[in-house]
């Protein structure tokens, strides 16, 4: 099986798994929409470990710095004034942190902070789903490129198959 035929068999069971999970399951508080995200900025950040190691904490602290920020607009009365503040200091610090070699994945950092706007904004109960699913995501694209290259490497060879099928 081609390498990328395997891959998308892969994906497609796991994603068949996901939806389980994250819709079939509520109580799990999974948000499959955000897991999504974290799957595909695994495979932006060029697959396999160093992906996660890459996506890992830069987008958790992308979440964790959106959550604090959104504390900081709440208590500065929740209005246009403090977000127009906050926000873009808080663009600044998802950019200047890349200085530091495990968060300077600055896309991981960005779409952390865009799956916690994407959510209710509640700083409690949002951080938990958000950096959950963020996890799973990642996990999800690491096993579903693990899960290819087995798939990859289960085709019988091609004078195999052609004398299975005369």
């Amino acid at each position: 099986m081609k390498n990328l035929h395997a891959l998308a068999l892969s994906i497609a069971l796991l994603v068949a798994l996901w939806v389980y999970l994250s819709i079939g399951i509520p109580a799990l508080h999974f948000s499959p929409w955000i897991g999504f995200v974290a799957w595909a900025v695994f495979f932006a950040a060029g697959g396999g470990a160093g992906a996660v190691a890459k996506t890992l904490p830069a987008g958790i602290a992308g979440v964790a710095l959106t959550a604090l920020t959104m504390l900081a607009v709440a208590r500065f009365g929740g209005g246009l004034t403090a977000l127009l503040i906050l926000v873009p200091i808080l663009a600044f610090v998802l950019v200047a942190m890349a200085d530091l070699p495990p968060l300077s994945y600055t896309p991981a950092a960005f779409l952390g902070a865009a799956a916690f706007f994407g959510t209710s904004g509640e700083p409690a109960p949002s951080l938990l789903v958000v950096c959950i699913s963020w996890i799973a995501g990642l996990a999800l694209g690491y096993a579903s490129e693990r899960l290819a290259r087995k798939l990859a490497r289960a085709e019988p060879p091609a004078g195999a198959r052609a004398a299975v099928v005369k």
